[in-house]
């Protein structure tokens, strides 16, 4: 990872001292592994391969934010979809995503902070189908937000993109920006096996996203 550097935040701050353990469990690797179709490939040189259970590189922080999206609902494992997002919020991204990638993005980060683009999916047909994950989703944010942006990507993987530049024209649209405030909005709301802290990072995000990527205004906040 030559040209791929990064500073990693506060470890307590970011929910990876919670999560990261957690995720330091061969059988729940070896289950993220298959249903989201990671690859050697994409997550070695410095992305984590050889170490997942150090949750200051990527690949740590990846799967931390997929146990977050798995393991949150009350109701788990009932993963049915008559209930909310956040019980079956994993069900719908593992099947949607076709593989999930890491990749710079950006050439570094400074102290605290990573410019640039989070993630972008790929869909189509006669095109490779992938999810990119960048260093701005690692290390600008906290594990729940790293499971809302999982959702956000599922919904373009499922063939949803954008019908305004990189926002969504209204909250009837549909679109990836109403299903990632849904599922931010539910684990504030109801979410367990986690803390307030995550919780907060997640309502400020949801209503941040409410506020600035609808063309027109849901008329609400969390």
């Amino acid at each position: 990872m030559t040209t791929c550097t990064y500073t990693v935040p506060d470890l307590n701050t970011s929910g990876d001292n919670l999560y990261g353990p957690r995720i330091c469990w061969q059988a729940f690797v070896d289950w993220a592994w298959d249903a989201f179709d990671f690859d050697k490939d994409d997550w070695d040189d410095g992305f984590g391969y050889d170490n997942v259970c150090d949750n200051t590189q990527p690949l740590s922080r990846a799967l931390s934010g997929i146990w977050c999206l798995t393991y949150s609902s009350p109701r788990f494992p009932s993963e049915s979809y008559n209930g909310n997002i956040l019980e079956w919020g994993c069900r719908f991204a593992r099947n949607a995503i076709d593989e999930l990638d890491a990749r710079c993005g950006v050439s570094s980060c400074s102290p605290g902070s990573c410019s640039g683009t989070i993630a972008r999916t790929q869909w189509g047909p006669f095109v490779d189908d992938w999810t990119q994950l960048y260093l701005p989703f690692y290390y600008n944010q906290g594990v729940s937000l790293r499971a809302g942006t999982i959702i956000h990507e599922s919904r373009h993987a499922d063939g949803k993109g954008h019908d305004s530049g990189n926002n969504d024209s209204s909250w009837d649209y549909n679109g990836a920006w109403r299903w990632q405030v849904c599922w931010l909005a539910w684990f504030a709301f109801e979410g367990i096996r986690t803390s307030v802290a995550m919780k907060t990072q997640a309502t400020q995000r949801a209503n941040n996203i409410i506020n600035n990527n609808f063309v027109t205004h849901p008329g609400f906040n969390v």
